[in-house]
């Protein structure tokens, strides 16, 4: 969401200004170097943790807020639930370390596979951090506190246009995340995330951050992804890849992978600007992609139509071309999605 000792964030001094009680004391809070705390917040933490959050998503007109159940035990084992509003899991995601499972309680269904390891992406960790502040100013100050813990928050601006993208509240004693929000390229909120309750158990049951399906369920096995080299694409997906020819700028080719789907293959590529991601993807006509969208509309292309709707990651602009159908998701402008499909030859 680049590790190693740093310094504490806060200084606190009280000093005596002679008799009157008017300056008995003073203190002076010191807000700490607003690069070096966020790649601090991105470090995985190093305290295990529990907690309720709340998210939020906003597509277009339409709004949904869930509770969010959250578990952590270092180094690497999580548990998350997705509550219904009678307070009961409806999806949950647990991971061990070495397995995770995605569980979905209204297909009852589960899929099995490895945990996404980020430090196998062609962009690496510290790669993505410098371009995330090639494209963005970050500044750092105090606020009032989240989940009865003591924060800085940050803000994160395009250099560009100054438009701002990202705020984060970051624990002053642990670096931890305690609330985020990211905001589309027209202004307005695309999605906030806040912790209600948070505490720092000293021990967890191990059993939590394992997973049984439950009676009747369907596993199936998950996909693990498999970071490619472009020249690696079309022997793994068996089609032509096809790329933008233009990109927003700051954005760069930070990935690809191949997901298999009903037979076929699909190719997933990924362009970041260091916060955002803009996804692209690519299979054969027969393929049909659905990925939630709501609020679809016809939209004209050079050489022909798209259809261009609102997901939770953004918005969608779907087309096909020669034997290829596409799928563009980001949280970018319909004119920007637009320039990017006319640029894919």
């Amino acid at each position: 969401m680049t590790a190693g000792p740093r310094r504490g964030a806060t200084v606190a001094a009280a000093l005596l200004l002679g008799a009157s009680p008017l300056w008995a004391s003073w203190r002076h809070v010191v807000v700490p170097e607003a690069a070096e705390l966020l790649r601090r917040s991105l470090d995985p933490s190093a305290a295990s943790y529990e907690g309720l959050m709340r998210v939020e998503v906003f597509a277009g007109e339409i709004a949904s807020a869930k509770q969010v159940s959250v578990r952590f035990q270092k180094p690497g084992r999580y548990r998350r639930e997705v509550l219904d509003a009678s307070g009961r899991p409806e999806q949950i995601a647990v991971s061990n370390g070495r397995q995770e499972w995605i569980y979905d309680r209204g297909r009852n269904k589960v899929w099995q596979g490895e945990p996404a390891d980020p430090e196998i992406k062609r962009l690496a960790p510290d790669d993505e951090f410098d371009l995330m502040m090639e494209n963005y100013a970050v500044s750092a100050s105090t606020a009032d506190p989240v989940a009865a813990r003591a924060c800085w928050r940050l803000e994160l601006r395009a250099r560009a246009d100054g438009r701002l993208q990202r705020r984060l509240w970051v624990d002053r004693k642990t670096a931890l995340t305690l609330a985020s929000e990211d905001y589309r390229p027209q202004g307005g909120l695309a999605w906030s995330a806040r912790f209600e309750k948070l505490s720092f158990p000293r021990r967890q049951k191990k059993s939590l951050f394992t997973f049984a399906p439950p009676p009747g369920a369907v596993v199936a096995k998950r996909f693990s992804a498999d970071y490619l080299a472009l020249e690696d694409a079309k022997a793994a997906a068996g089609i032509e890849p096809r790329t933008p020819d233009w990109l927003p700028p700051g954005y760069v080719f930070e990935s690809l992978d191949i997901l298999p789907r009903g037979g076929s293959r699909i190719i997933h590529y990924r362009f970041s600007d260091g916060v955002n991601v803009l996804s692209l993807f690519q299979c054969p006509v027969k393929v049909k992609l659905d990925f939630g969208a709501a609020a679809a509309q016809t939209v004209r292309l050079a050489g022909g139509e798209g259809t261009l709707a609102w997901t939770q990651e953004g918005q969608a602009l779907g087309w096909e071309k020669g034997h290829s159908r596409f799928l563009l998701v980001g949280p970018l402008s319909g004119e920007t999605l637009k320039t990017v499909a006319e640029s894919v030859r």
